[in-house]
């Protein structure tokens, strides 16, 4: 019901209702009341539902039997966490990709992410993990995937390019939904990394040591910007003694750098595999995290006092290149394009709950 009052203002200026003092009060106390009414439909309907279904962040334990929970353990806040699926690959997918990549790319990485998951959960037939027996997944993107929350997506991003980031994430979770990534009818061990730095991927075992049949080294030609994904430092002579003190047997400023760091073993694509500080045996991967480098795909100048270090790309360089996938998208390729070039011989099925 809508209620309409005329008001006027007479000669002098003060407002003229045309009712009593008595008729007025009346009026403005049916006003408020109108006020509060709609204020409490407002939250009833709106504010309410959002309590219960989303939470304080979006995220809130799952206590319905029809949804699909994933228990996570929040390594930064020391919490376990029941989400429905669906809704941690959004926080997974914000956490591992740029969200400004094309839509194809976010797709392909919400499928590998899925599948992760859904590979690593006690419904499915996984087996507890050690690191967090209680949980299935963590958020220590070096154990598990990243995830994170509503608080840390407007941090990331900027109140301003959250709404769009966040929306075009879950459209790429919405549509390909319950899509996973199989070998032979089984869940694939989808792992995934920033940027090989357009050199190629790595076969699984020339990283570690199994050989996975889906895992093989491909060509990535068209990686996004992979000029952008090199690291490069400068140490000081003296620095890099520190650094590698329980392998120098006389500081670095005494040697020549073909004396200090030696390459012993390259994979194919001409990664570090194996080297030798002062003939010291040293993983490459161990040295990469020694000296600061994006991967082990590195080289080095010695420069008088000081060693230029530089690397290509970022990550492991096994499966799924980021940075590859939305070089591929933008040229045109679809999300099966993607997974079906950096995954050998696999197949994308929809899981049954």
């Amino acid at each position: 019901m809508t209620m309409f009052f005329s008001y006027h203002f007479n000669k002098t200026g003060h407002l003229n209702t045309g009712m009593t003092e008595s008729e007025l009060g009346a009026v403005f106390f049916m006003k408020k009341f109108v006020k509060l009414i709609f204020s409490f439909i407002i939250i009833c309907l709106f504010g309410v539902p959002l309590i219960v279904l989303y939470g304080p962040d979006g995220l809130i334990p799952d206590t319905r039997d029809n949804q699909h929970t994933v228990r996570v353990l929040d390594k930064q806040m020391g919490q376990v966490r029941n989400i429905p699926i669906e809704e941690y690959l959004v926080g997974v997918v914000a956490a591992e990709m740029p969200a400004g990549f094309e839509l194809e790319a976010l797709k392909a990485q919400a499928i590998a992410a899925r599948t992760y998951t859904i590979k690593r959960m006690f419904a499915f037939g996984a087996k507890p993990n050690p690191h967090h027996p209680e949980t299935e997944v963590c958020t220590d993107p070096t154990h598990c995937q990243a995830w994170i929350n509503t608080d840390d997506q407007m941090k990331k991003w900027g109140r301003m390019k959250y709404y769009a980031n966040i929306e075009r994430i879950k459209t790429a979770v919405k549509l390909t939904k319950d899509l996973v990534l199989t070998y032979n009818g089984d869940l694939i061990d989808p792992v995934y990394h920033g940027s090989c730095g357009g050199k190629g991927t790595e076969n699984s075992e020339d990283v570690w040591s199994a050989q996975v049949p889906y895992l093989r080294s491909v060509d990535c030609d068209l990686e996004y910007k992979s000029e952008q994904q090199n690291t490069t430092v400068q140490i000081d002579k003296s620095k890099l003694s520190s650094i590698l003190k329980d392998f120098l047997i006389i500081p670095v400023s005494s040697q020549s750098s073909a004396n200090y760091i030696e390459i012993l073993k390259k994979s194919p694509r001409g990664r570090i595999q194996e080297a030798a500080v002062s003939g010291k045996k040293i993983s490459g991967m161990e040295l990469r995290n020694l000296l600061g480098l994006g991967s082990t795909m590195m080289y080095w100048q010695d420069k008088g006092d000081k060693v230029i270090f530089s690397s290509a790309g970022k990550g492991h360089a096994v499966g799924l290149c980021q940075y590859g996938a939305n070089g591929m998208a933008l040229a045109g390729k679809n999300y099966k394009d993607i997974l079906y070039h950096y995954y050998t011989n696999v197949k994308i099925a929809k899981v049954k709950y």
